[in-house]
C-alpha cells in the first residue's frame, strides 16, 4: 500500500516552482575536459561519468591540467553537478571475501577520484543477493550495511555516495523502496543519500505512466527512503512493461513511460528544487544524446 505525502509537505512544495537541471552521461576518453567540451556542445546542464573502466582493471591516473580545464568549463557553463557513476560490477552485498573486498575498495576509490575531479557524488547499484535468499533478504541487506561502513571508515571526504534503486532483475537488491530506505536511513544525511531511476522503478512495478501514478510513487519514495535524501534522479524510459523486473533503459517517450510520464515526473512539486536529471539512454546514432535532451526541455518548458 503507498503512503501519503504528510500535508504539510505538499504544502511546503507548492510553494515554489520545480527547476530540473538536465544531462546525460558521457565518456570521458580522450580526457575529462573532452567530456566537458560535449556537454556544452549538447546543451547540458548537468553530466555524469565514469571515472574508470566500468569492465575492471585498474584505474587511470587523473591528469591535474585536465580536470582543471574541465572544470573551469564546466563552472563557467553552469554544468553541475557532475556525478560519478561507480562500475557495474560492484556487489557489496557479496559473499565472497575477494569480491566484497574488491567492491569496497573500489567505491572508497571512486569517493576519492570523484573528489579529485570536482564531482559531488558517486552513485552506486547495491549488489545482489545469494540464489537461495528471499527477494530483499534482510542478511544480504545487512551485508551490503556492512560493506558501506567500510567504505566510509575509508573515505571521509566530503563527495556523497548514492545507493541507486535497481530494477530487481535476476538476483539484484535494492529495487524496493522499504528495501533502499532502510540502507540509506542507516547512515547519515552528509556521507549517504539516494539515486532515483524511473526505468529501473517502472520495471519493479513502480507505475510512472501517468500524472497520478508518479505522484503515488513519489510520495511512496519519500515516506520510505525520503525525498530530502534523493540527490538525483536518472531519467531513463523503459523498454519493457510495467513490472517486467527487466533493465533496458529506452529513449525519452518512446518506451512503456511514455511522454506524460515524463512530463509529470520533470514538473513535480515534489522533487527537491534544482534536482539533476540525467539519461543513460542509448547511443545508437549520432543524435541520441541531442535527441533526447531536447525532449525533455520541451517537456519542461510545456508544464
Amino acid at each position: 500500500m503507498v503512503r501519503t505525502v504528510p500535508k504539510e509537505n505538499h504544502e511546503i512544495a507548492e510553494s515554489r516552482e520545480i527547476s530540473m537541471r538536465f544531462g546525460v552521461h558521457l565518456s570521458i576518453q580522450g580526457g575529462v575536459s573532452k567530456m566537458a567540451k560535449t556537454a556544452v556542445e549538447l546543451g547540458c546542464e548537468t553530466v555524469q561519468i565514469f571515472s574508470r573502466s566500468p569492465r575492471g582493471g585498474k584505474p587511470k591516473p587523473l591528469d591535474p591540467d585536465d580536470i582543471y580545464q574541465s572544470n573551469a568549463l564546466l563552472e563557467e557553463k553552469d554544468i553541475r553537478p557532475l556525478v560519478i557513476h561507480a562500475p557495474y560490477f560492484v556487489n557489496l552485498g557479496s559473499t565472497e571475501v575477494n569480491k566484497r573486498d574488491y567492491s569496497i575498495e573500489v567505491v572508497a576509490q571512486e569517493l576519492e577520484r570523484a573528489e579529485a575531479l570536482g564531482a559531488k557524488f558517486v552513485v552506486t547499484h547495491v549488489g545482489h543477493k545469494l540464489k537461495e535468499e528471499d527477494d530483499e533478504a534482510r542478511e544480504a541487506l545487512e551485508r551490503v550495511l556492512d560493506a558501506i561502513s567500510e567504505v566510509l571508515s575509508m573515505y571521509s571526504g566530503p563527495v556523497k555516495l548514492l545507493l541507486e534503486n535497481s530494477a530487481g532483475q535476476g538476483q539484484e537488491i535494492g529495487c524496493t523502496f522499504d528495501a533502499l530506505g532502510f540502507l540509506v536511513k542507516s547512515f547519515p544525511d552528509d556521507k549517504v543519500g539516494a539515486c532515483f531511476d524511473t526505468c529501473h522503478a517502472f520495471a519493479r512495478g513502480y507505475d510512472l505512466s501517468d500524472a497520478a501514478g508518479v505522484e503515488s510513487v513519489l510520495a511512496s519514495f519519500d515516506n520510505l527512503v525520503g525525498l530530502r535524501r534523493l540527490e538525483v534522479v536518472h531519467l531513463n524510459d523503459s523498454k519493457r512493461e510495467l513490472g517486467s523486473r527487466v533493465d533496458r533503459h529506452f529513449h525519452i517517450g518512446q518506451g512503456y513511460i511514455g511522454l506524460e510520464g515524463f512530463r509529470a515526473v520533470i514538473s513535480s512539486k515534489l522533487l527537491p528544487e534544482d534536482m539533476p536529471g540525467i539519461m543513460e539512454t542509448p547511443k545508437d546514432s549520432d543524435d541520441a544524446d541531442k535527441m533526447n535532451l531536447t525532449t525533455v526541455k520541451m517537456l519542461r518548458d510545456s508544464g
